[in-house]
């Protein structure tokens, strides 16, 4: 925001230090709780996010980036100063400089994972699940394709063998898997040798999330989205408005017109419809 001044955004640094001498936040959180403002709960974004979340990178290990031998006490401090440096990366996500900013988050990802292996940190399997399914992400944004499918297919299956407990982790996977899959899809177009298989695949893995969640719209909806895009791309105009129809109605009805996720549906109804009339 160009129009912040630089004074109120050192009371948000301040408060970022003063959140970190603050030993039960700096145990209970990487980023101190400084992600919520305390008066209203609402998640803080943007400049303020950025500029905290680089002050608690300084604080708990300014040289995590380069340092080679890590100690388990150090080790600590380092992942999280790591977790800090991506918080506030991921706030730049529309920077000019976006590509160059996916490969530094990549990176500090990476060293995230191995930094749990050094110090044998007990953070559960969702925590590593979430990880790499941040990872795919960039490997997606980034037109690293086949790497995003492999990975993403390994944190399908992995959730398979575990019984996933939350069904919310388990869809985003899926949907990642899913995507991967779509955009890898999209760029085989351009050859002589579409990838039909991507395309099937990620059908088949959407069609199984709506029928297994058809009564959670939180999930439903991103869903339907998904396969409605997938089912386009196979120029399945008539089946796709099918699905959306009924989908939109509800969102509608319990989310509003005005919804980010009523927003999308209605989007993807007005690309549909030209196709169908």
């Amino acid at each position: 925001n160009s129009g912040m001044s630089i004074g109120h955004i050192s009371c948000f640094q301040e408060f970022a230090r003063a959140s970190f001498s603050d030993k039960k936040k700096r145990n209970d959180s990487f980023h101190c709780h400084v992600d919520t403002c305390s008066h209203c709960s609402q998640p803080r974004g943007g400049i303020h996010s950025f500029e905290m979340c680089l002050i608690l990178w300084k604080l708990n290990d300014p040289d995590c980036l380069t340092r080679q031998h890590v100690q388990i006490t150090q080790g600590y401090k380092m992942k999280n100063a790591l977790l800090c440096l991506n918080s506030a990366l991921g706030e730049a996500y529309d920077s000019p400089v976006s590509d160059f900013i996916n490969f530094c988050r990549l990176r500090i990802l990476i060293l995230i994972k191995n930094v749990r292996k050094q110090i044998q940190d007990s953070d559960d399997v969702q925590t590593e699940i979430l990880d790499d399914y941040a990872i795919g992400n960039i490997l997606i944004c980034t037109e690293h394709h086949q790497a995003a499918i492999d990975l993403s297919r390994r944190n399908y299956e992995k959730m398979l063998i575990q019984d996933p407990q939350s069904k919310s982790l388990f869809d985003i996977v899926v949907r990642n898997y899913a995507t991967s899959l779509l955009k890898a899809y999209n760029l085989s177009l351009k050859s002589n040798d579409p990838s039909y298989a991507y395309i099937e695949k990620a059908e088949q893995l959407m069609r199984n999330q709506i029928r297994e969640h058809c009564h959670d719209i939180d999930i439903y909806v991103p869903d339907v989205n998904l396969l409605c895009r997938i089912l386009m791309y196979q120029k399945k105009y008539t089946e796709a408005n099918q699905i959306l129809s009924p989908c939109l109605e509800k969102a509608q009805r319990v989310f509003g017109p005005s919804h980010p996720l009523t927003q999308g549906l209605l989007q993807l109804d007005a690309n549909i419809r030209p196709y169908i009339m």
